[in-house]
């Protein structure tokens, strides 16, 4: 007669499958289903040249101007979401490229959002990023007319 390998009877089964589930919601701790992040991407083309900083770019330009040694900052594309948790959210990029972004972590204070490029079907870059509720974040990007594209972030949980 065939005997089983491990003796589990179903207190045991039912034992596990309340600590699968508590483990699985210290993972997804903070993530509530109705939640809603109010997300703003700015697409900024950065090159050499006479000095410029579009207006609506205004709050970013200490920043811009500190962290990248650009001189001319012209705005491409600003565009705001309201993005759910993994839900989706895509820009537009000169070049026939997508920028995505979704919020994967919302835990009190921070959003974290994964962040990837497309060109065509294929993804070409990758990241994810940690913002404290209320803020932004500026990433480079690919190169665009003698110069480069940067992304602007910000993030705001409601």
């Amino acid at each position: 007669m065939f005997k089983p390998y491990l003796n589990v009877n179903r207190y045991q089964i039912s034992l596990w499958a309340v600590i699968i589930i508590c483990a699985l919601s210290v993972f997804t701790a903070g993530v509530q289903a109705g939640d809603r992040v109010n997300t703003h991407v700015r697409v900024i083309h950065a090159a050499q040249g006479a000095r410029h900083i579009d207006a609506g770019l205004d709050d970013l330009a200490a920043e811009l101007e500190s962290v990248f040694r650009y001189t001319s900052y012209r705005l491409i594309q600003s565009k705001g979401m309201m993005l759910g948790y993994n839900e989706k959210g895509r820009v537009g990029l000169p070049g026939k490229r997508m920028l995505v972004v979704s919020p994967t972590s919302i835990d009190g204070q921070r959003i974290q959002y994964r962040i990837t490029i497309h060109k065509g079907k294929k993804q070409v870059f990758q990241t994810q990023v940690l913002l404290k509720n209320r803020s932004s974040i500026t990433i480079g990007g690919p190169q665009f007319k003698k110069g480069y594209l940067l992304f602007n972030i910000s993030g705001r949980i409601n």
